[in-house]
């Protein structure tokens, strides 16, 4: 059939989707999930009307015969040449369309704000890279291929449109396209400097992140998914059936009272102006159910006089604890709600997780899986800090999607100190406008807080009194005398003949843990210690082997040796910790691996100072940012001897003398970026800052992983790229259990061969390339981070 006489039923959007359909169900389901959003700020009222004409023209540049044509091609070499056409392209007409439309919408509401001119900008950068990633905005207004752009609007489907709102009007601004294109790269200059602001960045944002979702929601997934509830009842269940509401033990007391003080504190919480919520506990004082508690019931709360829903978003920094913490609230579900949590109640999100979603009665495929876990479509979703940072500061398409989920939402960021200071200022900025604009709450949960925020709202108000009446260690520092591994390998093995108590030792890079183990190991078992050995360059699966062994009962004495992997959240109690020098905040959160739950009158806690035998270069010089390190320093050495109950002052001295010292250069950067725009600058965020590339190592540690290997051998022979990535989904949180990332340039001398596109380890290599007890091996590299 000619492409001229194409009925109306016959345009498509997808193989198997009319683009009038596809149009219609984006557009309102963009609309149902921006009323849904508790915007305020006056502009806010037309948001959903803006995200529903959006969608509405996202895909209006497919009602051409040259887009219809590449559609129907059954030819793979033919369809690859009209996909590179420009006349097939279908985002930067779909864009300029939808500039006209909303253009026409805010002149016939005759709508007046601060914000209103940037609605139809916005609205066109966010149609025109929904297939990319968002760019500069000044220098993303141009519209390159004009005589491609001509051709297709001359071509344009314009009758079968007339379902459009506003087509006439558009229609009609579209045929004088380029010349009459309005949008110069000076006027937007102009106006982003006359509006300096976070404000214009968030809308970007949250207009890009959903159409994002509709979009890949109506061609994936289906119709919307409607929001749980969730029993408020949930945790006092929960800590009625485990005993906790009649605790006996000292610490177990003290959970209870900060549970009963941080609850309250919701009777003279503002849910209009208290977005910034501080939440400092000693380690180990139950503070992962008790921020988990109180969102519950602000949640509650927000339900009944908001008339919203937000989700409950628990961001962690660490992987080695989000399976901890999510063993927590899944527990929660099963004992307090009686209930499998399923996927659209409770989700996990980071790139070990595995990448199936269920809901009652019915599992989706892999494919369906992803869209929906990485649009976090659920309740309560726990995920890392790179997950939730990289979707605030980003250009990136896919981790923009899900930002929409942050607005309105509750948002635990639990052992917040590892949150590095030079973006201070950028998250703080940031966050204060997300509280302002979007209703986000922030709930900032350590116990070492940072001085991120200048006033925020304190839930814990007596915190003082918590940690003066915790005396569960007692910190000596004997780090002014330098040590090599050796001598201090000797000292230990000495001090372990005399003191038989279970012992934690984290040292500053993985050379300095794989040398300090193997100068110790032999000895500690002749007399009777069990040795375990964690670092990163161990398979991840069997990481979290360790750490149930190492927290489960034996009748042997203990040896932990570690990189700071173990120093903040991971549940384990030993009697005693060694600690090479670091930052104040490092040390405070090691420390809290000793006595955790006063099983003994005193646990010691010892800081030493290490230092490379090879140059006599302290190992803390290779990690740390030399202003942390000088502020410990002049914050400890006056002492010898830290009680716990001395930690929170001392903290908050650190803090301060942080506060004063670091630079915000990098976070003003950032912010200059996000004022005007600059998608690419903002491209540059990191989170993790790393020295260098890394490079993935797949690992046939046991049979599992050859059974994976074997799967994903089977994966990625499947010819159709759909079909490829789906078996892979399937397989994925388990495949990466077996994955290391090495420096390169630290591999680069003991490197395995590519296969199929990832580094592999056979078991028939594995003495060549990973030591069972120590990981991956480098072959006399100088320094291992």
């Amino acid at each position: 059939m000619a492409m001229s006489s194409l009925s109306y039923d016959e345009i498509w959007s997808h193989p198997d989707k009319q683009l009038r359909k596809h149009l219609e169900n984006v557009g309102n389901i963009a609309k149902l999930s921006a009323e849904a959003i508790p915007l305020n700020f006056s502009e806010g009222t037309i948001l959903p009307e803006v995200a529903y004409l959006i969608g509405m023209y996202h895909d209006l540049g497919k009602a051409t015969p040259f887009f219809q044509k590449y559609l129907r091609e059954k030819n793979p070499d033919r369809k690859l040449l009209l996909k590179n056409k420009p006349e097939t392209k279908h985002s930067l007409i779909s864009a300029t369309a939808a500039y006209f439309a909303v253009e026409e919408y805010l002149k016939k509401e005759g709508l007046r704000g601060e914000f209103v001119p940037f609605l139809a900008i916005t609205s066109f950068l966010a149609v025109r890279r929904h297939h990319t990633n968002l760019q500069a905005a000044t220098e993303d207004l141009r519209l390159d291929s004009g005589e491609a752009l001509k051709r297709q609007v001359e071509n344009l489907y314009h009758e079968y449109l007339s379902f459009l709102p506003y087509w006439s009007v558009v229609y009609g601004k579209l045929k004088t396209l380029p010349d009459g294109w309005p949008l110069r790269k000076q006027s937007l200059v102009r106006l982003l400097r006359e509006h300096r602001g976070i404000l214009t960045y968030l809308i970007q944002h949250l207009l890009y992140s959903l159409l994002l979702d509709a979009d890949k929601h109506d061609v994936a997934v289906g119709p919307h998914l409607e929001r749980k509830s969730l029993s408020i009842n949930m945790i006092e269940n929960y800590r009625h059936k485990k005993g906790f509401i009649k605790p006996q033990s000292q610490i177990n007391i003290l959970r209870d009272e900060i549970y009963q003080e941080v609850i309250n504190q919701l009777k003279t919480l503002s849910l209009d102006h208290d977005h910034i919520l501080s939440f400092s506990a000693p380690t180990g004082s139950g503070k992962t159910l008790t921020a988990l508690a109180f969102s519950m019931e602000l949640r509650a709360r927000i339900i009944k006089e908001k008339k919203y829903i937000p989700r409950i978003i628990y961001s962690l920094p660490f992987l080695s604890i989000i399976d901890q913490n999510a063993k927590v609230i899944e527990e929660v579900f099963k004992i307090g709600a009686e209930q499998e949590p399923t996927s659209d109640l409770f989700l996990i999100h980071h790139h070990l997780s595995d990448y199936s979603y269920k809901k009652e009665n019915t599992e989706y495929g892999a494919d369906e899986s992803e869209i929906l876990i990485e649009g976090w479509d659920s309740e309560v979703i726990i995920t890392t800090f790179v997950q939730l940072f990289h979707t605030l500061f980003t250009n990136r398409n896919r981790a923009i999607r899900k930002f929409h989920k942050l607005t309105g939402s509750i948002v635990i960021l639990d052992e917040i100190q590892s949150f590095p200071h030079k973006y201070w200022l950028l998250f703080r900025e940031v966050a204060e406008a997300m509280g302002r604009y979007f209703n986000t709450y922030f709930i900032l949960s350590t116990a070492t807080q940072p001085a991120i925020f200048e006033a925020p709202k304190e839930l814990l108000t007596v915190k003082e009194r918590y940690f003066k009446s915790l005396q569960r260690t007692q910190v000596t520092l004997n780090f002014k005398s330098p040590k090599t591994i050796s001598d201090f390998a000797n000292e230990f093995i000495e001090s372990l003949t005399t003191n038989h108590k279970n012992t934690l030792v984290v040292l500053n890079t993985i050379s300095a843990t794989e040398d300090f183990f193997r100068a110790v190991k032999e000895t500690l078992n002749k007399i009777g210690y069990e040795v375990s050995y964690l670092s990163s360059y161990v398979v991840p699966c069997e990481r979290l082997k360790r750490i149930d062994n190492i927290k489960g009962e034996s009748p042997n004495k203990k040896v932990v040796i570690s990189t700071q992997l173990v120093e903040a959240g991971v549940d384990i109690d030993l009697e005693r910790v060694i600690r090479d020098f670091g930052p104040l905040d490092s040390i405070n959160q090691v420390a809290g691996r000793a006595n955790r739950n006063l099983k003994i009158e005193l646990g010691e806690v010892e800081v030493v100072m290490l230092k490379d035998e090879r140059n006599q270069r302290p190992f803390y010089s290779y990690i740390y940012d030399p202003v942390l390190i000088d502020n410990t320093r002049r914050i400890l050495e006056p002492h010898s001897v830290v009680g716990e109950e001395d930690f929170l002052c001392l903290s908050t001295q650190y803090y301060q003398h942080i506060l004063k010292a670091m630079s915000n250069d990098t976070s003003q950067d950032y912010i200059n970026a996000i004022m005007m725009l600059n998608y690419e600058e903002i491209s540059n965020f990191e989170l993790i800052e790393e020295k260098e590339q890394k490079i993935d190592i797949f690992v046939e540690l046991d049979d599992e992983a050859t059974e994976i290997w074997e799967q994903y051998q089977d994966a990625v022979k499947i010819n159709n790229p759909r079909k490829r990535k789906e078996s892979f989904l399937e397989i994925r949180g388990k495949f990466y259990h077996y994955v290391i990332s090495v420096f390169t340039r630290k591999a680069s001398k003991n490197l395995p061969s590519e296969v199929s596109g990832i580094r592999f380890i056979a078991r028939i290599q594995l003495d060549d390339y990973y030591d069972l007890e120590t990981g991956y091996k480098t072959k006399g590299e100088v320094v291992i981070w």
